[in-house]
């Protein structure tokens, strides 16, 4: 039998999902979003969370399944971060991390609905502090935006701002496979962990909690922020996103 190279963002965002299959032994690749949209791309990776951007754009040869990261509302690490007290909504321009792929989108569907004029340039760079040396506002994902928040002023968080917009959950990551290859046994045994992982929060915050270096009561709150099933409002969520890409000429 093929060995399934199984894939997860190198987040703390994929603790819990992945933290009990891991455990059992199951060997898991990480890398960020942008990384593994490429390894698909190159055939080197059989199933994984790919940015939702990512997947709109290759849906015609992707299969996707339940698990997904998304967040009802606030996502807690997608986030622009400034050395002000508020967003500068007339010139204050935000520094975009190279890392993101669905989320910078996202900020800017955010800012045209919104009727803000604000400039987002992509920056290669991933920690808050050299971001904001290009701008006063910078665009953070992952376990950055979670220690950025910490140390300086959140002017957005991007899934309360979108949740305010549509009424949706915004999807930034969907489980994924190549069309022809069937992965639902993989993403049985990735919701099985995810299930232990709720079960068991107080268990996967501690040991997150020493990975990452972040309060133990701050990760628990964390991930009861997220949800990792692709249901009916998720999917509603998924689809007005997709609408506003192609409204605003980002397809």
């Amino acid at each position: 039998m093929m060995r399934v190279r199984i894939g997860k963002f190198g987040f703390a965002n994929n603790f819990l999902p992945y933290y009990r299959l891991e455990e059992d032994g199951i060997e898991v690749i990480e890398a960020s979003p942008r990384e593994l949209a490429a390894m698909f791309e190159m055939g080197a990776i059989d199933f994984a969370p790919v940015p939702s951007f990512y997947f709109i754009k290759s849906r015609a040869k992707l299969r996707s399944y339940e698990f997904c990261i998304a967040s009802r509302s606030s996502v807690m690490s997608v986030i622009v971060v400034s050395i002000r007290e508020k967003l500068d909504y007339d010139y204050g321009c935000i520094a975009a991390t190279s890392q993101s792929v669905t989320s910078i989108n996202l900020l800017k569907i955010i800012l045209k609905d919104l009727g803000l004029r604000n400039e987002v340039i992509p920056v290669n760079e991933i920690r808050a502090s050299e971001l904001l040396r290009y701008c006063p506002h910078a665009l953070v994902i992952g376990d950055e935006a979670l220690r950025a928040r910490m140390r300086y002023h959140v002017v957005m968080d991007l899934g309360a701002e979108w949740r305010e917009l549509s009424g949706y959950p915004m999807v930034f990551g969907i489980s994924s496979s190549l069309r022809w290859r069937d992965m639902s046994r993989v993403n049985r045994m990735v919701m099985d962990s995810i299930r232990w992982g709720e079960e068991h929060i107080d268990v996967v915050a501690k040991e997150a909690a020493s990975k990452y270096e972040l309060p133990e009561e701050f990760l628990k709150v964390y991930f009861r922020t997220l949800t990792y099933r692709l249901g009916e409002d998720e999917r509603k969520g998924l689809g007005i996103f997709e609408e506003k890409c192609h409204e605003y000429g980002l397809l």
